[in-house]
């Protein structure tokens, strides 16, 4: 039977379900609109089960609620009704990073790597205060009709430095974006955070996941077992941002979020930190709504996802330190890349470079071809 009040707050529509429990929409006796998250009760769950569910539930909203950052969504209140426990959190007018995907395919590297600071710099926040997310993925990154970003729902957060309710052996999150180590139900650290973060940041760049499967066992055997493919073209500096995140043993990967910000740096054309991109449409939403969605579209801009920067004209036009910017799509490729990499128009450079050298051969294959002829005809080296 559907909830009609949690607590000091009336439930006004469902917006979706998470990993243990209901998302709505309510309004505070304030007027403020909220999102509240309940628990679900499972059917059959017996007494033990069921507290080591509510003990879970205090616990994120113990760490969650201790979270005070503008890229990380803000926890209200926290309390219980009867048998409900419930968390309310701020309410988020926008579209998750996965509906933006859905909905255009990939974002685009400049998008993306705005979008990565951003989280990135909620992450550190939260890494710093010993508060692992756990469940990095594109549906928990929202991108708000103002233009900020917000790294939502930390459900399956955990205190690192106290004793976890998630015991060994019990693997939690979502399939596609774990970690091998959470794959196997081992112990995780913030290392974890940033494989699932390079899961993420790989799919907003290709519009794909870096690991599929039918079924959950043959997506973790790819998590265990598989290199995702880096593609072709992309930039060098985000090829190694991928590979390095997305390595399987923890000690290999980056180990903070800071080591990442400095490699989407490096050719410091990258926006700062906590950057916006402007939102100004809104178009209806084709997918289910996100937790503290609203259910409206806003549309990015490309002209707006990056700050002012001058882009070049001419003979020289796209032409930057890592590589050209392609004429079509003003995506980065990199300088030795045949094409680019995201919608396959050549790379004037290769072109160029590649003319230049068929015209040398057929001079010299004409210049070849005219000596043999004078050889065969006893003119070569005849004085007049």
């Amino acid at each position: 039977m559907a909830l009609n009040k949690v607590g000091d707050y009336t439930i006004t529509r469902e917006l979706g379900q998470g990993g243990m429990g209901k998302v709505c929409q309510a309004v505070s006796e304030s007027g403020e609109q909220v999102a509240v998250k309940t628990v679900i009760w499972p059917e059959g769950l017996d007494a033990r089960a069921r507290w080591e569910t509510v003990e879970r539930f205090q616990r994120e909203a113990r760490a969650t609620r201790s979270l005070d950052h503008p890229n990380i969504c803000r926890v209200l209140d926290i309390g219980a009704d009867e048998s409900t426990f419930f968390i309310v959190m701020e309410f988020l007018d926008g579209e998750t990073v996965a509906e933006l995907i859905a909905g255009s395919g990939a974002l685009g590297a400049e998008r993306a790597v705005e979008i990565m600071l951003s989280v990135c710099d909620a992450l550190a926040y939260a890494h710093e205060r010993g508060v692992i997310h756990r469940d990095i993925k594109p549906d928990n990154i929202m991108v708000l009709r103002d233009g900020k970003i917000k790294l939502m729902d930390f459900g399956l957060a955990s205190i690192a430095y106290e004793t976890s309710v998630t015991q060994t052996g019990t693997t939690m999150g979502t399939y596609f974006y774990m970690s091998p180590e959470q794959a196997r139900g081992e112990k995780v650290d913030a290392r974890s955070d940033i494989f699932s973060l390079g899961a993420t940041f790989y799919e907003m760049l290709t519009g794909r996941r870096p690991f599929e499967g039918e079924s959950p066992g043959l997506i973790l055997n790819e998590i265990l077992t598989k290199e995702p493919e880096i593609p072709t073209g992309l930039p060098p500096h985000l090829a190694r941002t991928l590979r390095k995140c997305l390595r399987k043993g923890p000690a290999y990967r980056c180990q903070n979020v800071g080591e990442i910000v400095d490699m989407l740096r490096m050719t410091g054309s990258a926006p700062a930190a906590g950057g916006t991109m402007v939102l100004p449409g809104k178009r209806p939403a084709s997918g289910p709504e996100g937790a503290g969605g609203s259910g409206t579209r806003p549309t990015i801009s490309p002209a707006q996802s990056r700050p002012s920067a001058a882009r070049p004209t001419g003979a020289a036009a796209g032409r930057s330190a890592s590589g050209f910017r392609c004429s079509k799509c003003s995506e980065l490729v990199a300088a030795n890349a045949p094409s680019c990499w995201r919608c396959g128009t050549p790379n004037p450079a290769i072109a160029q470079r590649k003319s230049s050298q068929e015209s040398r051969t057929a001079i010299q294959s004409a210049l070849q071809d005219l000596q043999r002829k004078r050889k065969k005809r006893g003119w070569f080296g005849r004085r007049r």
